[in-house]
Order: structure tokens, then C-alpha cells, then sequence
């Protein structure tokens, strides 16, 4: 079994993986083959234990709510190392500056955290998923077409967390490019569906600049990530 090394400051076992008992003394997380681990045998006091690594608590107070219950010295990071091999747990602090930086903005770290459930499970070391997640922010993505396909794409990639998004399409758009998803309708009294610059529309990123807009026909747009 492969070791995850590092220093977990606040650990959760990560949201992704649901747990099922199987029967008194042995824990399912996850569902699907790829990522399910069966672990045990786990004790009652020690399957309460497991409900408080919740992100919640540090580690002095795990031990101390550890030891409120009868478990012995140890007993919690034993535990840890344990969960950390089976690439179980995450650490709701780790990532890195870009990661701390990300979610000082709660609402936009709110919206993505299927996202990071999902990459916490993919890059399974403490802090890798929000790491991941943070340099999105980074990223720079070329549309090329908002027509169906490329108005969602860019909309998805947008929703994502992805720094900034460029659609590039030389036509107009037309009442059949609207999609759920992608190119809206325009509101009411005006005629024909939301140019592409409505796709990325909502907050603006910390240190953004002004939204663009423009006409229903876009040689160029360039849209940044509201997220």
C-alpha cells in the first residue's frame, strides 16, 4: 500500500466517499471499485472517532475529544496514518497559498466544492485536490465555436473555476444556439438569445476587471471566470 506523506493540520475523511457498514466491525468508503476501501476491524470508540474528523477540529482537540471517550494516547494519529495510507483522509488547511487564498472567498469556494470533492479522490495526498482547484485560477482556456457544444464547454470550464475563458466565433448567434446550459434566451422584450459574453456573467474573481460584453456577433470575446 502506498504511503501519503505529510503534516495534517484540520483532517477530514474527504466528503467523496461515503461510508456504509458493512457489519458491526468493518467501514466501506467509497462505492465504486476504483476508489472503495473496507477497513477494519474498527471498535465502536473508534467509529466515533471517525465522525468527529469532520474538518472541524485540529488535531490537539482530536486527541483530547479521543481521549473523552476512553481511547488511549496515540490512538488518534495512529489512526490518521492509517486512514492517510488508504488515501482516506484530506487536510480542509493544506494546498498552499493559492489554496488559503481561494477559500478566503467563500461564496466562489462554496460553489466549487463538488469539484474539489471530486479531485480530493483523484490526487488522493492531504491538500492535493484544493491545490489542483487553486491553480485552475491560473488556467487560460481557448472556445473555439459558441455554437451548442462550445457555448456549454465554455460555461462548464467557467463554473469550474477556470481563470479565464476565451470564446472565439465569427458568427452570429442564432435562435438555435440556445441550449440548456449554454446560450440562454434574452430576457423578455428583447429578440433573439444572450450573446456569449452572458455565459460567463455573476461575481467577478478577486482582482478582476470590467466584465465584458458586447453584440450579438462576436468575432472575439474574452470572458473571465466569475468563480
Amino acid at each position: 500500500m502506498v504511503r501519503r506523506t505529510g503534516v495534517v493540520v484540520h483532517p477530514v475523511v474527504k466528503p467523496a466517499l461515503r461510508q456504509a457498514w458493512r457489519d458491526l466491525r468493518h467501514v466501506q468508503f467509497g462505492v465504486t471499485a476504483a476508489h472503495a476501501v473496507v477497513m477494519g476491524p474498527v471498535d465502536t470508540a473508534t467509529g466515533s472517532l471517525l465522525s468527529l474528523i469532520d474538518g472541524t477540529r485540529g488535531l490537539p482537540r482530536l486527541r483530547e475529544e479521543a481521549r473523552a471517550i476512553g481511547l488511549p494516547d496515540g490512538h488518534v494519529d495512529a489512526l490518521l496514518a492509517r486512514l492517510g495510507e488508504a488515501g482516506l483522509v484530506d487536510d480542509v488547511t493544506g494546498g498552499g497559498p493559492a489554496a488559503s487564498a481561494l477559500r478566503k472567498r467563500k461564496e466562489a469556494y462554496d460553489r466549487l466544492r463538488p469539484d474539489l470533492a471530486s479531485l480530493s479522490v483523484v490526487h488522493p495526498e492531504p491538500g492535493g485536490g484544493a491545490a489542483r482547484l487553486a491553480a485552475r485560477g491560473a488556467m487560460r482556456v481557448q472556445v473555439r465555436g459558441a455554437g451548442r457544444v462550445g457555448a456549454a464547454l465554455a460555461a462548464v470550464l467557467s463554473a469550474s473555476g477556470v481563470g479565464r475563458v476565451d470564446v472565439l466565433d465569427g458568427g452570429r448567434v442564432e435562435p438555435w444556439d440556445v441550449a440548456p446550459g449554454g446560450l440562454p434566451p434574452r430576457p423578455s422584450g428583447n429578440a433573439g438569445p444572450s450573446p456569449p459574453g452572458s455565459l460567463c456573467s455573476g461575481p467577478r474573481p478577486a482582482g478582476g476587471g470590467e466584465r465584458p460584453g458586447g453584440p450579438t456577433a462576436h468575432p472575439r470575446s474574452h470572458h473571465r471566470s466569475p468563480w
